[in-house]
């Protein structure tokens, strides 16, 4: 296609914008980083799979350096079953099949609705391979000051990280290239008065009460789920210490890890409360509908690097199956965890029944 405006790719001669074409024809030379961003994630994806990935040393104990697939075979042989039928969906074909989507996205269907279909998959599924990082630095965190154990990042990791991020950050930016072009073809309709002022917890009445109310107790939980302990080691031979997500941040920092422990901030803390808050202001506030559709796409896509329900199921391998490494006992702070978690998930589909303009949260 010719170069021009991401409009001009777009259009048809007729004034019509075409359904059977590939993205990469609709935007044209505008698009060329998608395909470079999508293959760096895809290279730094394969090396995080053939380089060590995390080196753990207990007493008495050989050494033992892991890289993914070795951990997968290792944790299988061992009897941990669960934790190596996860680490490989999540952290080995995930990752890959999820940046083959993306690839198909961007250069296969002539569909609107099938790259509309793939994308929709891939967007909310995306942070699920940091299950992998969150366990890694929850051994960091129970490791940190003890002498008879201790858990030390590889490159790998670096590699993992890497690569989740670039890919999560080109479906975001091909999930907007989509919106656009949804608006185009008449998919996404207008708001009928963009100006009209409006506030979701008036309008609605009862129920929009509700949500607030509901809204109110998920900054609550989210708060507590940050400062209540969760965990504590209970091991003979090691230091009896207790964490919350605050302290598992330190934790890791301590461990002279500032970039992973940089990472946990912003996807345990950071973006889960910017969330949290967007969604209070434009339920509570008073807005006009395209500034409130605006708003809700906004808290969507920050709810989509928000982590706490992936902290929750490396959690939960921690608790079952990694008690062979560490004994540890749950604490109160992860019934708010879990509170937190719930009411993330539920918040946004009962909004998006109650107020339509807020369906992008639910999506």
């Amino acid at each position: 296609p010719a170069i021009g405006s991401i409009e001009d790719t777009m259009t048809s001669p007729n004034g019509q914008i075409p359904e059977d074409v590939r993205l990469y024809t609709r935007f044209g030379a505008k698009g060329w980083f998608i395909p470079l961003m999508l293959t760096v994630a895809l290279t730094f994806n394969v090396l995080a799979l053939t380089i060590p990935f995390l080196k753990i040393s207990m007493l008495l104990e050989p050494v033992v350096i892991y890289d993914l697939p070795r951990s997968v075979w290792l944790m299988w042989t061992q009897g941990l079953y669960l934790i190596s039928i996860l680490i490989l969906g999540f952290s080995i074909i995930f990752p890959l099949l999820k940046l083959l989507g993306m690839y198909t996205a961007w250069f296969g269907p002539k569909s609107f609705k099938k790259q509309e279909r793939i994308l929709a998959l891939i967007k909310n599924l995306g942070k699920w391979s940091f299950m992998d990082i969150f366990v890694v630095s929850l051994l960091l965190a129970m490791t940190n000051k003890q002498w008879a154990i201790s858990a030390t990042p590889e490159i790998g990791v670096y590699f993992f990280i890497a690569a989740i991020v670039i890919s999560m950050t080109t479906s975001e930016i091909m999930h907007n290239m989509m919106l656009r072009i949804s608006i185009q073809l008449g998919h996404e309709q207008p708001p009928a008065d963009p100006a009209a002022l409006g506030c979701p917890l008036v309008s609605n009445r009862r129920f929009g009460w509700s949500i607030g109310a509901l809204l109110v107790l998920s900054l609550l939980t989210y708060v507590a789920a940050i400062a209540f302990p969760f965990l504590r080691i209970s091991q003979v031979m090691l230091a009896d210490i207790s964490y919350n997500i605050l302290g598992v941040i330190h934790a890791v920092r301590s461990e002279g890890q500032p970039f992973i422990a940089t990472v946990l901030l912003l996807a345990l803390v950071v973006m889960p409360g910017i969330r949290i808050l967007g969604a209070l202001v434009l339920w509570f506030g008073m807005f006009g509908e395209r500034t409130r559709r605006r708003g809700y796409r906004w808290v969507g896509r920050v709810a989509r690097w928000s982590m706490l329900d992936v902290l929750g199921l490396a959690l939960f391998l921690v608790m079952t199956e990694g008690q062979r490494m560490i004994r540890t006992e749950l604490l109160s702070g992860l019934y708010f965890v879990i509170g937190s978690i719930l009411l993330a998930v539920i918040l946004p589909h009962l909004a998006s029944k109650i107020d339509p303009s807020a369906r992008s949260l639910a999506t």
